[in-house]
């Protein structure tokens, strides 16, 4: 024990040592600084008040308490205030320690302390009903005195007294309250609850009770009745009829009118659906789900069955009273495409052969991104170097292309940089799908619509639906390795003809480690690479594959305007050492961020002619850091996309025959700005020699197609479209010309055959074009890659359910743009001469989702090869063999749903392409299988999936571009997936 705490004591007694023993306590739970603080003070405090100096002394303890709040301070304060004879402060104190006294003993000190100061001061005692208000004496601004009950100790004088209780009417004083030294006065005070005032109206005669059957009854309808603020139900109820529940929220002093409609007897209506969780209406009402017995009004009514992807079933019942009613629908899918056409069209109608992923799938799998969604698709097939995750189509998807051949479209607007045209499947376009409702994937040249990079498919990711009711949404999930991801969505429907939706989530991944074998090197060679720590590099990459994403995107429409909006952001840090950077360096990293606004007007302007007109701001900024052993410093790459664009269409339909469409698109790239610097300085050059370049372009394009239908069983649809790019060096109308023609016969009942040939387009991107660095000068006459498409598809309807899909198909590739060298150490794009040519069949067999269960599976084969040149190998990251099982099963209802995807793919060629290069190798076969449990708790407005991708934790490769030092790059073993999302 300190000296000092041994003057005090003996000084105030019991209180100091208690407060030592606190202050020590205290030490425990509060940081040591704190506590030593009011250690100090409190002995400075001890020391003055030994020495007499009570207004010194009093400084000290109160700053004590200050620190640490403590009774036995809050005691010394009290006799130091009775020391400097100043009663009215003593008594609060003396109060306030008895408040906050448990201790017999302590509590009689403190007591016979009040009665001794009690002849000093004025006492005051507040008194109100209820107990339990805030005291103020004169004003509120000087501060409350606590809470009543309360005896306050004063000067003599004279006092008005003002209390408030939340909930109640302020109450205070008639006159001002005279308090005597040495004797008690007493204010009693009644606060007036504050009302609210509530009419009801409606069936006359009705008894009106308040949150429970069992209240009593506040009144007879029509009547008018005062109630507490806050919410409540209203109960009105009447012998014939059903009682009415109706939640009403009361503001304080205000007058609240309530209609009280009471529904008559009800009959039964049995509503049986082949699709479980179908959505019932009755005359456009929302009732429930199928199966379902409702209770309906007995007379006619209008009984609608619902479920997306099906087509609606209407009937029209007359429900008596205690008689069942029975409703029997059998519902018939309905497949529907916006992307083949631009326009709303079943699948087996579209000029396209198309595969859409449900809303049921997607909720059932819980697909964390677009490509994980896309697996397994028909021709589909992933890659992923670690920078960028790319889909591949059809046996073709070059290393380092990175998507620039496949397009992808949200509501319709494409996505794509304006960089490298590249498309983003992975957590780089979107940190969640929990907005999308469906994809559409539409295999095949789709330049005739949208242009450039429509190359060998487009795949449209449609939103929300405007029929979802206001409500908001959090989710929390995880998925892959260490991926954590949260979600805010809230929907707003203001009327049938109005509404929004809006998003915002984030994401981190913690990545995961590789051991790269080709990254290994020798440790006792003095010339080895070294990595980030100075050490020769060991193949290991730890702690370098983390990323953090943030997107905000949403959607509102009036009728037929719409507005939609996206921005999403990804930095990700670069594990592989490409480009010859410092292997393991947390440095190499790419950010990316694509932003985009667009508002489209879309009426109806008479029977046969509608109007589309569209305009769209974007976005694409890109940020690299690479750190090379050989340069000071990082090099950074940074470019700025800026492009706004202006589309009208026309959609004629003079008969139910005859679509015609007609429209044209200007886009104007303002700004397409390369920087590229190190601590040397620059390395991107514009054609003057400065430092940095932009290259703004205009893309200018018109469009028509048209589809007759000859007869129900023999539709024809064509259609072309011309593209001018300012930015090439000369207008190539054969290249720019993009046409497709269709013909989608119907021989037989449930047969669908389609007969399709088609042209697509890529437009040299502002990379390939411009970019420039001491090993790679501009390009020079770059032309558009063109690919020439034909295809057969023949869809069976083995059943009502069942689909089976055949389908062949052959892809000629030219001009493609390729990195090369034109001598030792300079490399530049070019246009190749060996055109790919690549065909293959597919085959497809489809159970439908119906009461929970849906089962598919895919098989494909296919060949890439190039031609005309015999000193090509084999076509890189293109497997000959492709095959998808999916399947899923309800377990507990729509509690409990399992469902599994089965992927399977051969063997890939690697890069090693020309007959001068090592031999080429291939990847091993990839089979990876995946199993997610999800399900709903309705009225708990929850929703959940937990599952397993890659189960078997198959190891297989992908071949990444020549960027890379490694042969191969392994994919995602066995990974976790869970999520959860409630509504409200």
């Amino acid at each position: 024990m300190k000296l000092s705490f041994a003057r005090a004591r003996s000084l105030v007694g019991f209180p100091l040592l208690a407060l030592s023993l606190v202050l020590g306590s205290a030490g425990i739970a509060h940081a040591d600084d704190l506590a030593d603080e009011a250690d100090l003070q409190f002995n400075l405090g001890a020391d003055r008040y030994e020495a007499g100096d009570y207004k010194g002394a009093l400084e000290h303890f109160l700053a004590s308490n200050r620190l640490v709040p403590n009774r036995n301070v809050v005691f010394n304060i009290a006799r130091t205030y009775e020391q400097l004879k100043r009663g009215p402060d003593a008594y609060r104190y003396y109060m306030q320690a008895l408040e906050e006294e448990t201790n017999h003993a302590a509590r009689k000190r403190v007591e016979e302390a009040l009665v001794r100061i009690g002849p000093t001061v004025a006492i005051l005692k507040v008194e109100t009903d209820p107990p339990g208000a805030t005291v103020y004496l004169d004003r509120k601004d000087l501060g409350p005195r606590g809470n009543s009950p309360r005896s306050l100790g004063l000067a003599a004088g004279k006092y008005k007294v003002i209390v408030e209780l939340p909930g109640y009417e302020p109450a205070e004083s008639e006159q001002p309250v005279e308090a005597k030294i040495g004797q008690e006065a007493r204010v009693q005070l009644r606060l007036n609850p504050i009302l609210g005032s509530l009419k009801i109206e409606g069936e006359s005669g009705a008894e009106v009770r308040l949150d429970s059957e069992d209240a009593k009854v506040l009144c007879m309808v029509p009547c008018t009745t005062t109630v507490v603020p806050g919410r409540h139900t209203l109960l009105v109820s009447k012998a014939g009829f059903q009682t009415g529940e109706y939640p009403i929220d009361v503001r304080p002093k205000s007058a609240l009118s309530v209609r009280a409609k009471l529904s008559p007897e009800l009959g039964a209506v049995v509503v049986n659906a082949d699709v479980r969780d179908a959505l019932i209406t009755v005359d456009d009402q929302p009732y429930g789900f199928t199966p379902a017995v409702l209770n309906v009004p007995v007379g006619p009514h209008v009984v609608k069955v619902s479920q997306q992807g099906f087509r609606t079933v209407e009937q029209k019942v007359d429900v008596a009273v205690k008689k069942q009613t029975r409703v029997d629908v059998q519902l018939a899918l309905l497949e529907e495409v916006t992307a083949a056409s631009r326009v709303t069209e079943s699948v087996e109608d579209a000029p396209a052969s198309v595969t859409i992923i449900s809303y049921q799938e997607l909720r059932a799998m819980g697909y964390p991104t677009v490509a994980e969604a896309v697996r397994g698709v028909r021709g589909l097939y992933l890659s992923d170097d670690r920078s960028y995750a790319t889909i591949g189509v059809r046996g073709f998807s070059r290393p380092g292309d990175y998507g620039n051949r496949v397009l992808i479209l949200l509501d319709g607007q494409p996505m794509n940089d304006n960089y490298i045209w590249s498309s983003y499947v992975g957590f780089d376009g979107r940190v969640d799908i929990d907005d999308i409702d469906r994809i559409e994937i539409v295999r095949g040249p789709g330049s005739v619509l949208y242009g450039t990079s429509a190359f060998f498919g487009v795949i449209n990711l449609v939103t929300r639906s405007r029929d979802q009711r206001t409500h908001g949404e959090v989710a929390v999930s995880t998925a892959e390795y260490g991926v954590g991801r949260v979600r805010s969505t809230a929907v707003f429907r203001f009327s049938e003809n109005a509404g929004m939706w809006a998003t915002v989530s984030a994401a981190h991944g913690a990545g995961r480690d590789f051991f790269y074998p080709e990254l290994q090197a020798d440790p006792q060679d003095p010339q080895a690479e070294r990595g980030s720590n100075g050490l020769p590099i060991d193949g290991y990459a730890r702690g370098v594959d983390s990323f953090d994403a943030a997107m905000f995107t949403g959607r509102a429409w009036y009728k037929a305007a719409t507005l939609q909006w996206f921005l999403n952001t990804r930095n990700k840090k670069i594990p592989t050492g490409e480009y010859g950077t410092i292997f393991g360096d947390s440095r190499n990293h790419y950010a990316d961020t694509r932003g985009m606004i667009e508002g489209r007007f879309e009426p109806q302007l008479s029977k046969a002619v509608q109007s589309m007109s569209r305009a769209h701001a974007n976005l694409y900024d890109f940020d690299a850091g690479s750190a090379y052993a050989t340069r000071d410093g990082l090099n950074r790459d940074t470019y700025r996309g800026r492009w706004v664009g202006l589309e009208q269409r026309f959609v004629f339909t003079p008969t139910d025959q005859i679509r015609a469409t007609l429209g044209g698109e200007v886009i104007r790239h303002i700004q397409t700005k390369q920087l590229g610097d190190s601590d040397a300085g620059p390395y991107i050059f514009d054609n003057a020699g400065n430092p940095g370049r932009n290259d703004p372009f205009t893309v200018a394009a018109g469009y028509a197609l048209a589809d007759v239908s000859f007869s129900p069983r023999f539709k024809l649809s064509g259609g072309a479209r011309l593209d001018y790019y300012s930015n090439l060096d000369q207008f190539d109308v054969a290249s720019a010309f993009n046409p497709r023609l269709a013909a989608i016969l119907k021989p037989y009942d449930g047969g669908v055959l389609k007969i399709m040939a088609g042209k697509a387009f890529r437009a040299p991107s502002v990379y390939e074009l411009y970019y420039s660095s001491s090993t790679q000068i501009p390009s020079n006459g770059l032309k558009p890659e063109q690919i020439y498409s034909g295809e057969v598809e023949l869809t069976h309807r083995l059943s009502p359910t069942v689909l089976a899909t055949v389908a062949g198909y052959g892809n000629y590739v030219s001009r493609l743009i390729e990195l090369r060298y034109i001598d030792a150490t300079i490399n530049q794009y070019a246009n190749s001469n060996a055109p790919v040519f690549v065909f293959g069949g597919e085959a497809e067999v489809r159970r439908e989702w119906r009461a929970g269960w849906m089962v598919a599976a895919t098989a494909s084969v296919q060949k890439a090869r190039y031609v005309d040149d015999s000193s090509l190998r084999d076509v890189p990251n293109s497997p000959a063999v492709l095959g998808s099982v999916k399947g899923a099963v309800p377990i507990i209802g729509r509690s409990l749903m399992g469902m599994t995807r089965l992927t399977i793919e051969g063997p890939r060629p690697d890069r090693n392409v020309r007959t001068t290069d090592p031999p080429q190798g291939t990847t091993d076969a990839g089979v990876v299988w995946d199993l997610v449990l999800s399900g709903e708790a309705e009225k708990l407005g929850v929703r959940y999936n937990l599952g397993v991708y890659n189960l078997m934790d198959w190891k297989y490769d992908v071949v990444p571009s020549g960027e890379f030092r490694q042969r191969t790059l392994v994919q995602n073993g066995r990974t976790a997936l869970a999520s959860v999302t409630v509504s409200f």
